[in-house]
């Protein structure tokens, strides 16, 4: 957890092969997400994607592959076999407030029913 000021922001780290083409990722189940944003109105999510390289047993990493962002600004799209939202490590965020996130995260989501 980061605190700046009044303001705290939870950090979640994820590892990538910097050395393969980008593709969607899981970020996280959708249900988790919702009822965090939902019942903490203070929760704030960033993640942090590091880019790795293996050689052999080695492992380095990428100085130049940080990505940092919150889901509430990903694009939304949940894979309806996991409910899981996917996106690329590398996007543009979508400005949105959180009522507009969480009516995207209920309308978005098949497997489960989100009040």
């Amino acid at each position: 957890m980061i605190t700046k000021g009044e303001h705290k922001y939870f950090v979640n780290v994820k590892i990538t092969n910097a050395e393969t083409r980008d593709n969607k990722n899981d970020i996280t189940a959708v249900e988790k997400l919702y009822m965090q944003y939902k019942v903490n109105k203070g929760y704030r999510l960033i993640y942090a994607c590091f880019g790795v390289v293996f050689q052999n047993i080695k492992i380095s990493f990428v100085p130049d592959y940080i990505h940092v962002f919150s889901p509430q600004f990903l694009p939304i799209y949940v894979n309806p076999r996991n409910d899981k939202i996917q996106a690329y490590y590398k996007h543009e965020p979508i400005c949105r407030s959180r009522r507009v996130f969480l009516r995207l995260l209920r309308e978005n989501s098949k497997s489960i029913v989100l009040e």
